[in-house]
């Protein structure tokens, strides 16, 4: 069973398989200083020091939410030691949820989550997430439902193949090439009545990533405008098929 203590052991505990560099040797047009362990494990305590401060707020008001705690603490020590033993305590049986590499689509049920998100630790292994400090967003509805928006930090050195939808050997994959790779992502969580999420959203910049990844190449490259030459084909035959 989840508790206290396997909580504070997963924030103590460094997970990046080896050390990672001063700045992201990534392509972006300026360069990126590393967000260190120490400063991410650091970041996350101080964040749920907030979040606390935050429901106490609310409380302060008259609205309870001290179960929201317990469910970021779970959904949080459960991707960081990769547990997925209290997932009936987190989602919903039909949860739904989109991510930049659905295309489009929306994942049902908590199978294909977990499918949706071993994808990336398949391919990052040592990945960890660390929410930033002074950076989520508490909503409830008249109604009572409870929506939350998280601005966090993924880190991990990408060893192997990041397969995207459906998230299995036929899927197209974009592939690592072992650099230490860091950059920023938005989460949305709604909840139902009974507290578990019931629809979520991950949101972040495919330009950005692959480019911190050394995946895609750099804006001023010749390679980079050649991709975005490439474009024009389609457009052009698009142009002379409409006139015909």
């Amino acid at each position: 069973m989840f508790d206290e203590e396997q909580f504070q052991q997963a924030l103590r505990r460094p997970r990046l398989s080896r050390p990672a560099p001063e700045f992201l040797q990534s392509n972006r047009a300026v360069p990126i200083r590393v967000i260190t362990e120490p400063e991410l494990q650091a970041n996350t305590e101080e964040w749920f020091v907030q979040f606390g401060a935050k429901l106490a707020f609310y409380e302060k008001l008259g609205v309870d939410l001290s179960w929201v705690m317990d469910w970021a603490k779970k959904y949080w020590w459960s991707f960081l030691v990769r547990d997925m033993s209290v997932n009936d305590e987190l989602y919903a049986r039909d949860v739904r949820y989109t991510d930049v590499t659905t295309f489009g689509r929306t994942i049902v049920g908590i199978d294909e989550f977990v499918r949706y998100n071993f994808a990336f630790f398949e391919a990052i292994p040592d990945w960890r997430y660390d929410p930033l400090p002074g950076q989520v967003y508490l909503d409830i509805t008249p109604e009572g439902r409870v929506r939350i928006v998280i601005r966090y930090v993924g880190s991990g050195h990408w060893d192997g193949p990041l397969r995207l939808y459906p998230y299995d050997d036929t899927a197209p994959a974009v592939h690592g090439s072992g650099r230490f790779i860091q950059c920023t992502a938005v989460d949305r969580y709604h909840f139902d009545d009974n507290g578990l999420m019931e629809e979520g959203e991950t949101l972040y910049d495919f330009l950005d990533a692959t480019q911190r990844g050394g995946v895609l190449p750099r804006d001023d490259s010749w390679q980079f405008r050649a991709l975005m030459s490439a474009s024009r084909i389609p457009a052009l035959v698009r142009r002379l098929t409409s006139r015909g």
